[in-house]
């Protein structure tokens, strides 16, 4: 089955202590184009927005329109990403590609210019592994 990717509910809600770092509050739920359903657990499911570094801010900041987006690639980089089996919600261990091409897709989904998207993807692509690394070993 597949179908256009969305997440429900956007707005989410969260909370920061810091401004920078955000926890949700209620479990997000993100549908592939493919039609596999994702979960970002409430209480599990953290971000720091954009991992972009502070020089390009005033273009890409850490929290811009694909800040969902930004928090579902966050979720899965640390392992904290569910899927649904059908029956059941279990971790996703999504390897580093899937992780990319997720966040690609989601900010297409959410209006993000292809340009704009396609340099954030990029970036993570080429520079996202040491990233990766580390969320897994947490």
């Amino acid at each position: 089955m597949s179908g256009i990717p969305a997440f429900t509910p956007l707005p989410f809600h969260v909370a920061t202590s810091d401004g920078r770092n955000f926890t949700l509050l209620d479990d997000v739920f993100y549908t592939s184009a493919d039609g596999t359903k994702y979960r970002l657990p409430a209480g599990d499911g953290t971000s720091d927005g954009a991992s972009t570094p502070a020089a390009v801010w005033a273009a890409i900041p850490p929290f811009g329109q694909y800040w969902p987006a930004a928090f579902l690639h966050d979720c899965a980089y640390r392992d904290t990403l569910e899927i649904w089996d059908g029956v059941t919600w279990d971790r996703a261990t999504l390897p580093k590609d899937k992780c990319d091409a997720l966040l690609f897709e989601a900010m297409l989904a959410l209006g993000v210019g292809e340009f704009e998207a396609k340099v954030i993807y990029e970036a993570v692509v080429l520079a996202g592994q040491n990233s990766f690394d580390k969320d897994r070993q947490k």
